[in-house]
């Protein structure tokens, strides 16, 4: 994911604050946040400045708990001026904010009213992971084969203008 414009991280006012760029990392690196799935509980984001990783423990069906670690370069870390609150406070009002959605999905989905549908084409990830859990239970060997679908690809907009354009 592109880190657009001025912005340099995802924290809080999106600076690093004179935190530099982890070692090793290119200039195209240090404009980009990149996003990996360690399956099947782990989440990974490596920032222009920083590493944070989630790990999801399953408790029930309807509860899970979440652990949210940040690494920096020790380099970084060692400085006595060494703050990484806005980095932090960014990813605490992101999760949270999240979690909410997450909470209410889950009381949907418990709902008298919820029937199961189809993923839509943005739901790509979801789609994966529910295939992904499917093929685990299976455990025969056999990988769903599950096409990957841009957000962009079949949003109204998109056949709007192609509609426009003389499309169907």
């Amino acid at each position: 994911m592109p880190v657009v414009g001025e912005y340099e991280t995802l924290s809080i006012d999106g600076q690093t604050h004179g935190r530099a760029p982890l070692p090793g990392t290119t200039e195209e690196d240090h404009k980009r946040v990149y996003y990996f799935i360690v399956w099947p509980n782990v989440l990974m984001s490596l920032h222009p400045d920083y590493l944070m990783v989630h790990r999801l423990v399953p408790i029930a069906p309807d509860r899970s708990y979440i652990v949210c670690d940040w690494f920096f370069d020790p380099a970084e870390a060692a400085k006595s001026d060494f703050d990484p609150s806005d980095a932090i406070d960014f990813w605490d009002l992101t999760n949270r904010q999240d979690w909410e959605v997450c909470e209410l999905q889950q009381a949907g989905t418990r709902s008298r009213a919820f029937s199961a549908g189809r993923y839509s084409s943005i739901e790509s990830g979801p789609h994966l992971f529910a295939a992904r859990v499917a093929d685990g239970y299976a455990a025969d060997g056999v990988v769903t084969d599950v096409s990957r679908v841009r957000k962009n690809d079949g949003s109204t907009r998109d056949r709007a203008q192609s509609r426009a354009a003389g499309g169907s």
